[in-house]
């Protein structure tokens, strides 16, 4: 029956080639999107592995220590630097990742990105902090190729604040366990659209298969041959776009690595998934396909008359409802787990509400769409609002699929909407006076700094101040000083890197910085699913519909009413649905952020562009399936 199958999908002409295209275009796009989450839940736990050694929270490890560690921040062209200092405490002391031994006393290693912009800089503004580099830090030790990092090797005695180290191995960091909990709940916001676009894609054509297979069970085949003829083309061809999609991804792997988080960009090697993910992603999408190819099994099963004779009851019932409640219930569940759960799994605890509120929507999707049709035919003034009305009564859930990625990204906004705007720009200090804090009495500081800018020509603001309950002197240079230059200079009188306020907490700043990336592109990716979905579902669902479209049309039906009525049925569903989505976004977002931070600027912007990209997709999706439209309707043609 797999030969079978296969001979009959080869057999079928140029429409069955459409449509088994229209079914990998859909899994190929979603594979790979599946793909780009799961890769970035590696890139964190790759970076850690490599660099975890100084990025995180460094404490002294159980045994007799190898090395003192000390970990500070830096800035240069406005850029954070990190700096690393480092002594031996034994002869054998095993050496960092990316360096052949631990620096000695007076060496630095640069990281290339640093070594590059030492060269580009003028000496007085990063180059005359270090002495003159010892090398270059290797890839093994850097969370991606733009990273500025400086290793620079001490004696005990320099370093006396450092911490005792028994290894450079990775340690836990309380900022990388926030980044990665985050990326599991933009995981979440992808996956479930992604399942849903797999889904969906399995199931285009659908009637086509069904009338195809229905005629075989009238022909005599068994319920076992027809089972294995339908599961068996459409999970080769997922299966095939499957693999497909994961090598679109890797090949997109190098492009990725531009998107800028945690401080840095990504090696590429970083983003793509591993074996065991891989081949996971590729069993998974092929039993999602076969389990959706078993869910329309029935009606061929149990009445392939039916099925031949094209009677379609409804199936969107009012029990979704329930299903409504169900996952509201359990948002609500997972939203107070979130609050006492261990800090390594938050996100994931809360991932699993936004799954349920996705299902949710998902859930009532047909529901709704099968009131609005039954509220068009009663209010249907025109011939098209009349089609329209019967087309959503006669398939509630395939009326749904193509305005389904677009509600789910309307659903994406209202979450990210107000997070977007919950953190003001400027919660992070002054940026413009460096403060320079050391042990000696603050009145020779700072006339020790005013001297220091004096012979280096660097006009200044000096005055004395308080950094964080130290005493210390805050410098605020002014034109034509430069800033780097004015840091560099003061930097032998300090006890720390000078930097400003806002500079001294960079990891907030790029936290923040971080959380509206993330959510550009956790809206993109929802929006490249919504595009495939509706431009694959609307195409399919002309397919689907070929028969009665060319009966109509042969009947005198002008084409631009049979137009109308395919805009009718999109776009008053994606209203309503749209509207629908929006409120259980805000729902989710509402324990993070208040649900008025929507009406924000930046959140204002996110729903415009979310509206405008929604209205734009179902607009595209139209007009690329109007020439598909024509041809059915007026081409000769077969039946099946």
């Amino acid at each position: 029956m797999i030969a079978l199958s296969m001979r009959l999908l080869r057999l079928g002409g140029r429409r069955a080639v459409a449509s088994a295209a229209l079914v990998g275009i859909g899994i190929a796009m979603g594979t790979a999107l599946l793909a780009v989450a799961l890769g970035a839940v590696h890139g964190w736990d790759a970076r850690e592995e490599r660099a975890g050694w100084r990025t995180g929270d460094v404490v002294a490890g159980a045994g007799a220590p190898v090395a003192l560690l000390r970990t500070t921040l830096d800035a240069a062209a406005g850029r954070v630097v990190q700096r690393v200092d480092v002594a031996a405490l034994t002869p054998d002391a095993p050496a960092p990742p990316g360096l052949p031994r631990i620096p000695g006393p007076g060496e630095v290693w640069f990281s290339p990105a640093l070594a590059t912009l030492a060269r580009e800089l003028p000496p007085d503004q990063l180059a005359a902090r270090f002495p003159a580099p010892a090398g270059t830090i290797g890839d093994a030790g850097l969370t991606g190729p733009g990273e500025l990092v400086a290793v620079v090797g001490r004696t005990p005695a320099e370093i006396p604040d450092a911490v005792p180290v028994t290894a450079f191995g990775a340690s836990a960091s309380d900022l990388l366990m926030v980044y990665r909990q985050l990326t599991y709940v933009a995981a979440a916001l992808l996956v479930f659209p992604v399942a849903s676009l797999l889904g969906a894609s399995a199931r285009l054509t659908a009637a086509r298969r069904a009338e195809r297979l229905a005629t075989l069970r009238l022909l005599g085949a068994s319920t076992g041959q027809v089972t294995v003829a339908a599961v068996a083309e459409v999970t080769l061809i997922a299966a095939a776009a499957a693999v497909a999609g994961i090598g679109l991804q890797w090949v997109a792997a190098p492009a990725l690595t531009a998107i800028d988080l945690g401080g840095s960009e990504w090696f590429a090697a970083d983003l793509r998934p591993g074996p065991a993910t891989v081949t996971g992603i590729v069993a998974g999408v092929a039993v999602l396909a076969m389990l959706s190819a078993l869910g329309g099994m029935r009606e061929v099963v149990i009445g392939p008359l039916g099925v031949a004779r094209r009677q379609r009851p409804g199936s969107a019932r009012l029990l979704r409802l329930l299903g409504l409640a169900a996952g509201v219930v359990v948002f609500a569940a997972a939203n107070g787990a979130r609050q006492v759960a261990p800090a390594a799994i938050v996100g994931l605890v809360f991932g699993v509400g936004v799954l349920a509120m996705f299902g949710a929507v998902s859930l009532i999707g047909p529901l709704v769409v099968r009131l609005l049709g039954s509220g068009m035919v009663r209010s249907a003034r025109t011939p098209a609002a009349l089609l329209a009305g019967r087309r959503l009564l006669d398939d509630p859930r395939g009326a749904f699929r193509p305005v389904a990625g677009v509600t789910m990204a309307v659903f994406v906004a209202g979450f990210l909407a107000p997070l977007t705007a919950s953190v003001p720009e400027a919660a992070y200090g002054d940026d413009d006076a460096l403060r320079v804090v050391s042990s000696r009495p603050v009145a020779d500081l700072e006339a020790a700094v005013r001297q220091q800018l004096a012979e280096r020509g660097l006009p200044a603001e000096v005055g004395p101040a308080d950094v964080h309950a130290d005493a210390g002197v805050v410098v605020i240079p002014t034109p034509p000083a430069d800033r780097d230059a004015v840091r560099t200079a003061l930097s032998s009188l300090a006890d720390r890197p000078v930097l400003t306020e806002r500079e001294a907490d960079a990891a907030g700043v790029q936290l923040v910085a971080d959380l509206r990336t993330g959510a550009l592109v956790v809206l993109a990716g929802t929006f490249l699913i919504a595009a495939t979905a509706t431009g694959t579902t609307a195409a399919a669902r002309v397919l689907d519909h070929r028969r009665g479209l060319r009966l109509l049309r042969l009947a005198g039906t002008p084409l631009a009413v049979l137009d109308a009525a395919r805009r009718a049925e999109t776009v008053r569903p994606l209203l309503v649905l749209g509207g629908i989505a929006l409120s259980m976004g805000l729902l989710c977002a509402s324990p993070f952020a208040a649900a008025s931070g929507v009406l924000e600027p930046s959140g204002l912007a996110v729903l415009a562009a979310t509206i405008a990209g929604g209205i734009g997709l179902v607009v595209a999706a139209s007009a690329a399936s109007r020439p598909l439209l024509r041809s059915v309707t007026t081409e000769a043609g077969r039946e099946d």
